[in-house]
């Protein structure tokens, strides 16, 4: 059975695209190339006894390393977040709005010192005109005297000029940061990059935020009352990553480093399948603790309602067998390369005899039985060795 063909591998949907060089925590002069980008890889061996012979014996206690942790199994703790102790990578928060007064605040105070002197002016144009009968005053402060100058001088003022739409003007590509939340953003244009919105989409004439909600890019959708138009907006949460909006079913890779980039692939072996999405969480712990969860890539924005947890799938060369734990039952291809669960043992040929969660010498450390072991280069915590035996 090929155990892809319900895949629908995705390309590459960052509006940011690929990074132009590794992620932070690399050693200057270890990485490839600028455009590096971590693939999946894994190696893998096998071995087996003869057909319908048992092994002599299980490996005996104490002849092999114990398990390093909890394992991804049935009932146990899935890694979380790889494992314990392990930094988790950190993400761009929302930036902090620069302190001082607000455009909007000093145009508030030129437009206050405008209105007192013109007060002042008719105050002065009142005192003076005393003397004179009140329908003389009448008559003057009615005419083109000091408080009509005044009041024409007031409108003609350069600081009464409309602020800026930031959503009539927009284009797609343009970026910005928002200094409110999602029910009351307040967008202020910035260069695109970690932190920051970009306008993906812009739907015309409507003023319905659910205009945007078919693309699954989209984290903010914006509109103004001066301008009947919806912005689609993208967060970019680090530089060069996307993995940020996998969707379940699509596959994704990248590394443990703290504050690295995570890319959408094509499934593969070696590659992480989203087995679920959380919105709304930055935490691994909040996965379900399912038979194929066993590792979780938390985004923390800062920002609630941009928070998300990705929990995943490795995608085992050698089929379910890296989930197997001792005495499940499996199905194994013809040979012997690829294995699956089956829910009777009835319907199997083999069952798992022993497992550890450390690369050893199968042959020897499986004592007779049949083995099997995967290695993952990138995260070694999910490498295995398994011992079988035939049902």
């Amino acid at each position: 059975m090929d155990p892809y063909s319900s895949y629908d591998p995705a390309a590459n949907q960052s509006p940011n695209g690929s990074p132009a060089g590794p992620g932070p925590g690399y050693t200057p002069g270890s990485a490839p190339n600028p455009g590096y980008m971590p693939g999946p890889e894994t190696s893998r061996n096998i071995g087996y006894p003869p057909p319908g012979a048992q092994g002599p014996y299980p490996p005996a206690p104490g002849a092999y390393p114990p398990p390093p942790g909890p394992g991804p199994y049935p009932g146990g703790d899935a890694y979380q977040g790889a494992y314990p102790g392990m930094p988790q990578p950190q993400y761009a928060p929302v930036p902090v709005p620069s302190q001082g007064i607000p455009v909007g605040g000093w145009i508030g105070i030129a437009l206050g010192v405008v209105l007192v002197l013109a007060l002042g002016t008719w105050g002065i144009v009142v005192g003076l005109d005393r003397s004179d009968t009140p329908s003389t005053t009448a008559t003057d402060n009615s005419g083109g005297g000091g408080g009509g100058d005044s009041s024409n001088d007031s409108s003609s003022d350069p600081t009464e000029s409309a602020v800026v739409d930031p959503v009539a003007d927009a284009v797609i590509g343009d970026c910005f940061y928002n200094y409110g939340d999602e029910t009351l953003p307040e967008l202020e244009t910035t260069t695109c990059g970690a932190g920051a919105f970009e306008t993906i989409d812009i739907v015309e004439g409507t003023s319905d935020l659910t205009a945007c909600d078919s693309n699954t890019l989209v984290d903010l959708a914006v509109s103004s009352t001066g301008a009947t138009r919806v912005l689609c907006l993208s967060y970019t949460v680090i530089a060069g990553d996307d993995a940020f909006h996998a969707q379940v079913g699509e596959c994704v890779y990248g590394t443990s480093t703290a504050g690295s980039a995570w890319n959408i692939i094509e499934c593969q072996d070696g590659a992480f399948k989203v087995i679920e999405r959380l919105q709304g969480e930055s935490s691994t712990s909040a996965c379900t603790d399912t038979t194929y969860y066993i590792y979780g890539v938390g985004y923390s924005t800062g920002s609630t309602y941009l928070d998300t947890t990705l929990c995943l799938q490795m995608m085992y060369a050698s089929g379910d067998i890296g989930y197997a734990e001792v005495d499940d039952c499996l199905s194994m291809n013809s040979d012997y390369t690829y294995a699956e669960f089956v829910s009777d043992c009835g319907d199997g040929n083999a069952y798992v005899t022993g497992r550890t969660n450390e690369i050893v010498d199968g042959e020897s450390w499986c004592n007779g039985w049949g083995w099997a072991y995967e290695e993952v280069p990138d995260f070694p915590e999910l490498s295995f060795t398994v011992c079988w035996g035939w049902l």
